[in-house]
């Protein structure tokens, strides 16, 4: 016990004065946790933590917990939907990088023969991307819900339940059958099958007596998580996707949300632990391992812009959702490593062949952060490139998706987010007739759908492009509105819009969104001509109100008084 805690004190000392490093260079947390790992590691640093397995079994509890949350977040209904849509993708993605990456490492000299499987491992390797790293930065980005991030998500489940087969085939990887296939197909039909029909008959049933005692709700869905992916790993599956099972099997119970809410503190401190167990892992540099290290990260670039990006859009996902969903999922998976650490002990591979993907996966995990947090603006410079060339994503792309160029209408909305949601349904509420004089620019294909869906004028496209607000006719609009905030923005800010739509219509009434009154100023010079303030708005609503049912208990009091 005295070990334990001492790794843990050592390790959250050393990731915590790594961590204020990274962030006051702005970094991302990961590359903080992965080079903390480094440092007390057994391999390149000082060796301060001598159990790696007790940081091990923390960080597989914080995985546990982060699939488990994201069930509960993802409805089943939701989570059909998200899997019908990319099923494409989703299916191609894998068996394609497998065949391309076989195909290319077996040109490239390493071994594929039933004594040494090499080259498949490589190919396995680079099929898979990292669930925890991209939930995790794509979670704290707020993007999970966008039609990127539920492309992503898409494909990352689809690629668990390919590794879910692999590992069941694993054993017999040597001389592959149909037979270990359909084992471990039955197995997670009767996983799901069984975890769903406890929730809806049973589980419901032992939640309503505890209902009123937030603890023992708590208790119970983290008890009801650990269960099912401990029954996962007992049948021979995977403990994460039980996870993701339980968790989206309770996610219709009404107390999902609250769990949700009490399990996030405690998931960030164990999976904080996961990315310092990654970091830990990595061997001391040597030069046999640049050649294998550079093939597998160039080949898992090159396959998934090359294998995702088409996939995507036969999918009808539009071309920026596409290229940021192949950036999202630019690194090689946790799941790789499970693989591969197993081929070592069926004699599949080397030692070696190990430390090879170990190397990829971190340096993948490092730039992975970076291409996550960037993901527009990279798109942006992207973009800029293909239209040099004569491409125009615009008028390329899907055209089911994609509006064709027409007039402006007098008001123009730029996203449709929350508060031009409220905007939208207070109009039609006060006034329903300007319904028709307001268009609504978004580059959420199903933003777009569900508007055309209600008759609501849009557009699809990046609102803080000029070339996008050109073709929207914004140069015709009276009134322009950029309802959401700087902190939800990506890749540009309501000053940039402000000054692009300026330019564009010098007559407008341009109505911007500040986070802080010191943002005022600086849209005002940018050509805003109103400049909304959310949360001072709502505080000086709540004055009103507080004042108001001050004055109507000291009336009360008065009243009491006199009489």
């Amino acid at each position: 016990m005295h070990s334990l805690l001492t790794d843990l004190a050592i390790t959250f000392l050393i990731a915590t004065i790594v961590g204020y490093l990274v962030e006051r260079l702005k970094q991302p947390a990961i590359v903080a946790y992965l080079i903390a790992g480094v440092i007390i590691g057994p391999h390149i640093g000082p060796q301060l933590v001598t159990d790696t397995q007790n940081i091990e079994t923390i960080s597989e509890i914080g995985l546990i917990l982060l699939l488990f949350i994201v069930g509960l977040e993802m409805q089943p209904a939701h989570l059909i939907s998200v899997l019908r849509k990319v099923y494409i993708a989703g299916t191609g993605q894998f068996l394609l990088t497998l065949a391309s990456g076989l195909l290319f490492f077996t040109l490239t000299g390493y071994a594929l023969s039933a004594n040494n499987l090499e080259a498949l491992y490589f190919a396995l390797a680079v099929s898979l991307s990292s669930t925890a790293i991209v939930i995790k930065i794509l979670a704290d980005k707020a993007e999970l819900d966008s039609h990127a991030g539920r492309l992503t998500l898409g494909i990352l489940l689809f690629q668990d339940l390919w590794a879910i087969l692999v590992l069941a085939i694993q054993p017999n990887l040597a001389s592959p059958g149909v037979v270990p296939i359909l084992i471990a197909l039955g197995k997670s039909v009767l996983l799901i099958a069984a975890s769903f029909t406890f929730s809806r008959f049973l589980l419901g049933r032992i939640f309503a007596p505890i209902a009123r005692t937030p603890e023992m709700v708590i208790m119970l869905s983290i008890a009801w998580c650990i269960a099912v992916a401990g029954s996962a790993k007992l049948m021979g599956l995977s403990m994460e996707m039980g996870a993701l099972i339980a968790g989206v099997s309770i996610s219709t119970f009404p107390y999902s949300f609250h769990v949700n809410a009490k399990v996030m503190p405690l998931r960030d401190v164990f999976l904080t632990m996961f990315f310092i167990s990654l970091g830990m892992e990595i061997p001391f540099p040597d030069v046999r391992y640049v050649r294998p290290v550079i093939l597998l990260v160039g080949f898992m670039f090159a396959a998934r812009f090359l294998i995702i990006i088409p996939l995507s859009l036969a999918g009808r996902s539009g071309l920026r959702n596409a290229f940021v969903a192949s950036l999202n999922l630019a690194q090689i998976s946790e799941f790789s490593l499970v693989i591969a650490g197993l081929g070592v002990n069926f004699r599949h591979i080397s030692q070696e062949t190990l430390g090879a993907i170990l190397f990829a996966m971190s340096f993948t995990s490092m730039i992975s952060s970076y291409l996550i947090k960037y993901n527009h603006n990279i798109y942006a410079v992207f973009e800029k490139l293909i239209i040099r060339v004569g491409f125009s994503p615009s008028r390329n792309g899907n055209t089911a998706d994609v509006p064709p160029k027409q007039r402006g209408k007098r008001i123009t909305i730029l996203g449709y987010h929350r508060g031009a949601q409220a905007l939208l349904e207070f109009i039609a509420l006060r006034r329903p007739e300007i319904i028709d004089d307001i268009m609504i620019i978004d580059f959420n294909l199903e933003t777009v759908r569900e508007l055309e869906a209600r008759s609501i004028a849009c557009y699809y496209g990046d609102f803080g492009h000029l070339d996008t607000l050109q073709h929207a006719g914004v140069a015709d609009s009276e009134i322009i509105v950029s309802p959401i905030p700087d902190l939800l923005l990506r890749g540009t800010s309501n000053a940039k819009i402000t000054g692009i739509c300026r330019s564009l219509n010098s007559d407008a009434f341009i109505i911007a969104t500040a986070d802080t009154a010191a943002q005022i100023p600086q849209l005002k010079q940018a050509g805003a001509s109103e400049v909304l303030l959310p949360y001072f708005e709502t505080a000086a609503h709540l004055t009103e109100v507080l004042l108001n049912l001050t004055n109507v208990e000291k009336e009360f009091a008065g009243e009491g008084a006199r009489a």
